[in-house]
Formats: C-alpha cells, sequence, structure tokens
C-alpha cells in the first residue's frame, strides 16, 4: 500500500512539475508526427526512440505539457516506412530501454476504429506510463520517507473528494498493477482447472521421470523418423497434393465402415462380457498345448496306420451311411426315452437308499435289478463266485464239461450232445479244435460244429484210462500218454439215447468203453 501511495504521490510530483515548466503542446501537424498524451513524462527527453510493436518506427521530437489537463504531450515524428497507420483503439506507454534510466515509447498501432491521420492526438485513456523502480526504492530512504509522509498527507487533504480521479491516474500510472489484476482475475475463475493441472502435471512428471530410458528413446526414434522424413520431402509433398483426392475417393467406404462398426457394436459389447472367460482360457491353453504336445505326436505316428485303417472302412461307412439315412426318427425317440429314464422326477416311489431319497430313475432300476439279481442267485466260495442256479433245461448238459465227458457224452448221447455247447462260431479251441494254450491236449469232437456248417479238420481224440478216471472226480486237463486209446465223435445223423445218466454213470460206462476187449 505504501508503495501505491509512493506512486500516486511521484505522479502529482511529474505533474506539477511539468505545470511550473510552462511548457506548451504543439499543435497539429502533417509531417507524419503525432502526438501522445501521458500522465507522467518521467525518463522520457527528446532524440529518445519512437517504437510500434517492438520495432524503431521514429524518435521522440518534444515533450510539452497541456496545460488545461495537465497531461504530459509526447510529440512523435514516424520515420519513413516506419509502419502502416495508427488506429482508434491504439495504445502506446513509457519503457526502460536499460538499467541506466532511458526510456522510450512503445505503441500498438490497434485493429479497429478509424485510421489516424498524422499531427492527431491518442488521448491519455489510452497510455500508460511507467513508475521506475529505483524511486520506488529511493523513497525508503531517510529523509526520502519522512518527506513522504508529508507529501502523502497533503495530497490525501488535496484529492479527498477526487478518489475516482486518482484510482484511474494510478491504474494508467502502474501498468503491471492493472496487468496483474487482469492476470489474478483469469487464475481466479479456471483455479480448479490449474489445482488439476497441478495434480496431472505432478502424475505425468513421475511417469516421464519413471520412464525417462523410454523417453530418451522416443527422442532419439523422432529423430531418426524426422531426418528420413526430410529426406523424403519430394515424396511427401507429392502425397499431400494428391491427399484431398484420395481422401474424396475414401468417403464411400468409410460411411460403409461405418455402418460396419455400428453392426458390430453388439458383438464388441458381448465380446467385452467375454473377455474375462477368454482371458482364463486363453492362459489355460497355454498349458494344456504343452501337455498335449506328446500325445499329437503320437497321434501323428498313429495317423500313419489309421490312414490305411480309414480307407479300408469307406465301404463300412458307406454301408453305415445308408443304414443311419433313415433312423434320425428312431435316435431322436431312443433320446427322449433315454432322457425320460434318467430322469429322477419320474420315480415311481421314494427311496431313501436313493440319491437324495427321491427314488430311483428308470435306469438305475435297471441296474439296480442286474445287481440284486447277480446277488440273489449266485455265492462266493473258496473258488470265488459260483452260480447257485442251473439254467440248463436238459439235464444232459447240466455236469461240468471236460474233454473226456464231452467225449463219453458223443458215445452215448450223439450230435445231440452238441446243443450243449454255447457256439460262438465254428471254431471251438479245446472241443472241436486244438486248444492254443496246449497243443497236445485232446480233441474230443473233431469235426464238430453248429447246425449246417462244417468244423475244422482235426485228429480223432486220444484219452487214457486215468486220465479218464480223474476226469470223474474233477475237470483237470486232458492229456495224450503213451498208451492211448481212441475216442471217435459219432456221426451227426447219430442221435443216441436221449435218458440223462446217473451220477458218476458217464464216467464209469465210458471206463468201461475204453477199457472192454
Amino acid at each position: 500500500m505504501r508503495r501505491l501511495l509512493a506512486s500516486a504521490a511521484l505522479v502529482c510530483a511529474v505533474a506539477a512539475f511539468a505545470v511550473v515548466s510552462g511548457a506548451t503542446a504543439s499543435g497539429p501537424s502533417s509531417d507524419g508526427s503525432y502526438k501522445i498524451e501521458f500522465d507522467n513524462a518521467f525518463g522520457l527527453v527528446s532524440g529518445s526512440q519512437f517504437k510500434v510493436a517492438g520495432v524503431p518506427a521514429g524518435k521522440i521530437t518534444s515533450i510539452g505539457l497541456d496545460k488545461q489537463t495537465l497531461h504530459a504531450v509526447v510529440t512523435v515524428r514516424v520515420s519513413q516506412g516506419g509502419f502502416g497507420s495508427f488506429h482508434a483503439d491504439a495504445f502506446c506507454q513509457s519503457r526502460p530501454q536499460s538499467l541506466i534510466g532511458e526510456y522510450f515509447v512503445d505503441c500498438q498501432p490497434g485493429q479497429s476504429g478509424p485510421v489516424l491521420a498524422p499531427g492527431s492526438t491518442i488521448p491519455v485513456t489510452h497510455t500508460q506510463s511507467t513508475i521506475p523502480a529505483d524511486l520506488l526504492q529511493n523513497v525508503l530512504r531517510l529523509p526520502y520517507r519522512q518527506r513522504l509522509t508529508l507529501i502523502i498527507n497533503e495530497l490525501g487533504a488535496g484529492v479527498a473528494a477526487r478518489s475516482g480521479d486518482l484510482a484511474a491516474a494510478l491504474r494508467r500510472a502502474v501498468p503491471a498493477l492493472t496487468e496483474t489484476d487482469n492476470l489474478l482475475h483469469l487464475l481466479a475463475g479456471d483455479s480448479r482447472t490449474l489445482a488439476r493441472l497441478t495434480v496431472n502435471a505432478d502424475t505425468v512428471v513421475t511417469a516421464l521421470s519413471n520412464n525417462r530410458r523410454q523417453v530418451q528413446r522416443f527422442i532419439t526414434e523422432a529423430n531418426k523418423t524426422a531426418t528420413t522424413v526430410a529426406t523424403q520431402h519430394s515424396n511427401l509433398s507429392a502425397s499431400l497434393r494428391e491427399l484431398p483426392g484420395f481422401l474424396q475417393q475414401l468417403q464411400p467406404a468409410m460411411a460403409q465402415l461405418g455402418s460396419a462398426a455400428a453392426a458390430n457394436e453388439p458383438v464388441l459389447v458381448n465380446l467385452h462380457g467375454a473377455a474375462s472367460q477368454l482371458d482364463l482360457f486363453l492362459r489355460n491353453l497355454t498349458p494344456f498345448s504343452t501337455a498335449a504336445l506328446p500325445a499329437i505326436s503320437s497321434l501323428g505316428k498313429a495317423s500313419v496306420t489309421g490312414k490305411a485303417a480309414a480307407e479300408a472302412a469307406a465301404p463300412t461307412v458307406e454301408h453305415l451311411k445308408t443304414f443311419a439315412q433313415p433312423t434320425p426318427e428312431l435316435s431322436k425317440n431312443l433320446a427322449i426315452v433315454l432322457h425320460d429314464l434318467d430322469n429322477r422326477s419320474r420315480a415311481v416311489e421314494r427311496d431313501p437308499r436313493s440319491p437324495g431319497g427321491k427314488g430311483y430313475t428308470g435306469l438305475e432300476a435297471v441296474l439296480q435289478y442286474v445287481f440284486n439279481q447277480t446277488l440273489a442267485i449266485n455265492t462266493f466260495g473258496p473258488f470265488g463266485h459260483i452260480l447257485a442256479v442251473d439254467s440248463f433245461v436238459d439235464p444232459k448238459c447240466s455236469p461240468y464239461a471236460t474233454p473226456a465227458t464231452i467225449a463219453l457224452s458223443l458215445k452215448q448221447y450223439g450230435s445231440s450232445y452238441r446243443q450243449c455247447y454255447a457256439w460262438l462260431g465254428a471254431s471251438q479251441p479245446g472241443v472241436n479244435e486244438t486248444d492254443p494254450s496246449n497243443p497236445q491236449a485232446c480233441v474230443p469232437d473233431p469235426g464238430g460244429a453248429p447246425p449246417g456248417e462244417k468244423g475244422p479238420k482235426t485228429s480223432a481224440c486220444k484219452l487214457t484210462a486215468a486220465a479218464v478216471t480223474a476226469d470223474a472226480s474233477q475237470p483237470p486237463t486232458a492229456r495224450a500218454v503213451s498208451t492211448p486209446v481212441t475216442a471217435t465223435a459219432p456221426a451227426a445223423s447219430d442221435t443216441g439215447s436221449t435218458s440223462p445218466p446217473a451220477a458218476g454213470e458217464g464216467a464209469r460206462r465210458l471206463l468201461n468203453y475204453l477199457l472192454a476187449p
């Protein structure tokens, strides 16, 4: 506040000095000169520079005083070709030339309003005067500080009723105050923006500091890019010349691209929702792919053999295709039935032994029946599970069969005994042909075969009395010995007797038959 008052006092003192000097303002001129009114012409002298927008445009020719307004009037003469012309909104101010106290007038020619003719006056409302900093510092020393106090007191009494004029004089006398005031208003209006700028600038500077190597690399690469672009200046110029035509041709494609982007927006939204699942899938896919490499390698080796098998299976696949064409309806019905059988809500009754006690499904009931039936008709003994139910209807098929009992039964019952066989084909190893696991064993029914088929050619069975006696009590494996006797199978037309043998009777009859003279 003291500095402001000191500036006002200096303004008044300079104005009083100008009044005492009795200088008068010169009239209009047509020699390229202009008059500029200042509240304070301190530091300005005749011959000092006159600049327009910082460029020398002429010199100060004289300095006078308007006795009516008590404003300092500075006359400047524009050198030939100095600048264009002043407008009504032109603005001028006195500024220091150097630290030793030289001053000059600097003006802005303006842009709006009528053009000022040579000899026109730029009013004091469009000017500013500079108060030197050394004068402000001088008033802080004795005795100038005491004198300033007296001047301020007298000034306060003299301008008590003219506070508005004093405020206007201060604003014109100290341009920095006006500019500072405007700057503070701008900063106050953008305080939130400045606060965010400070925070964001700190974040950016921190990020740049943490990634300074990348920033240096970017600058280096940018320099290389700029150098490369500079060498392609002519090509780049040609490309820029053709760019407007290219953009015009590109407009239809960009319109279609915009439509496609709008149509794909729902897809991208769904893809964004599934991004986490896709990320998890891709993460799990890597170890799975690594673990699958041996299997894929083995599959590649197997494909060599599988190719031949696949080619050979082509006719069978063709037959399956022919069979599969009319079966979709059957498959659908079967799927409906199986789904219904596997539906627990269709359980007939609740059973605490079932899952959740809701009852068994149809499939579980069938499997439960098989399990229960198996346990009901089987017993577990020292030799494992034993069938406790004789499922043979014909009594001659009930006894445990061995090569000796088969030969005896064929002798006794004829070819009708073959109904006791579980035929799985024309070949019955150990029955009508040689057992591969025991090539020396007896073949009790050489040439035997299912009805309508021919059995394999095999030599007749050879048994001994010891083998027959052993087979009567248990089923050992029959083996040929050095003193054989022949047991020849009956012809297919031989029906034989159909009465069942008594217990042990079959072995006794076979023994008598073999040992008879």
